[in-house]
């Protein structure tokens, strides 16, 4: 049994060893937070690296997400009709209790008070901004293309796509099963490699911080879109209600297929909702994991 993770975006400054061992560590923080004795060593792990096709394509990410907001954004409130809109289904599965944080009723400084009402106050807004964005695709477009440029790029360039999917099918075997747990851009990665090559084996798949929710994505995807045609076990999405790039389950059309994708809410750090840790440190996403790897015992 392989464990395949793809990673998400914006990972220029690490290398493909120093990448991995993160999401090892975060692996290991996990299991050990899980109290599960599970030797990583004994376990067939990889990560496939494309971080470096930014530079070589002469690009970089250009994300400064303070950019994107009024000045004042604590006083930034959108319609209620764009908040509440009828078409994003409520979450059927309680939110999973999290990992140990930062409780501001506890904290030791007024600094440390400010720095956590701050990035509260900022995921709020941004979760805001994105359900808006989320009625108008070409205006998320734009706004992709100037800022997420890694994204917009493996889109809409199919040399660029093709060069991320090479990297990621050179560490997949036709004849062995897999567990792929993908994280952010990755999970798009990973639900457009399936469907243009069905040719391996997936026992699960388990998304992270998933953007695929987002229509702007949706339209750049195979089409229709549907379960991957090799995937023979469950599909879980874990999402945080804090990270506001992920803030919607894939539980609406065109999500709504058989058997249904298993969205779990969990929480994540709030001063980073989004990061990898985050997600593959909790006890949730852990349990996805290990049972997965049980099941072929």
């Amino acid at each position: 049994m392989k464990i395949i993770f793809i990673h998400g975006m914006n990972q220029q400054s690490y290398d493909a060893d120093s990448l991995r061992q993160h999401w090892l560590n975060a692996f290991q923080s996990g299991l050990n937070h899980s109290h599960l004795d599970l030797e990583l060593n004994s376990l067939d792990i990889k990560l496939p690296f494309y971080g470096d096709l930014l530079s070589k394509h002469k690009l970089y990410n250009n994300l400064d997400l303070d950019t994107l907001l009024p000045k004042s954004i604590a006083h930034l409130h959108l319609p209620f009709h764009l908040r509440h809109n009828s078409t994003i289904a409520p979450e059927p599965h309680p939110c999973v209790s999290a990992l140990p944080d930062f409780n501001p009723a506890y904290a030791k400084s007024l600094t440390q008070r400010l720095a956590v009402f701050t990035a509260l106050t900022r995921d709020h807004a941004f979760k805001e901004l994105v359900l808006f964005l989320n009625h108008y695709p070409k205006l998320h477009e734009t706004l992709i293309h100037k800022f997420l440029i890694e994204t917009y790029l493996y889109l809409s360039n199919p040399d660029f796509m093709q060069e991320v999917h090479q990297r990621i099918m050179s560490y997949l075997h036709p004849e062995l099963d897999h567990i792929i747990v993908a994280h952010s851009l990755g999970s798009v990665i990973t639900y457009n490699l399936l469907h243009q090559y069905p040719h391996f084996r997936i026992q699960r798949f388990i998304t992270l911080g998933s953007p695929l929710a987002f229509k702007v994505i949706q339209e750049k995807l195979v089409t229709p879109i549907s379960r991957p045609p090799q995937l023979y076990g469950d599909w879980f999405n874990f999402y945080s209600p804090d990270d506001f790039l992920t803030a919607f389950p894939l539980s609406n059309s065109p999500f709504n297929f058989e058997p249904p994708i298993i969205n779990q809410a969990i929480r994540t750090p709030i001063n980073n909702p989004h990061s990898i840790s985050g997600y593959l440190q909790h006890p949730a996403v852990i349990k996805s994991i290990v049972d997965a790897l049980k099941c072929k015992k």
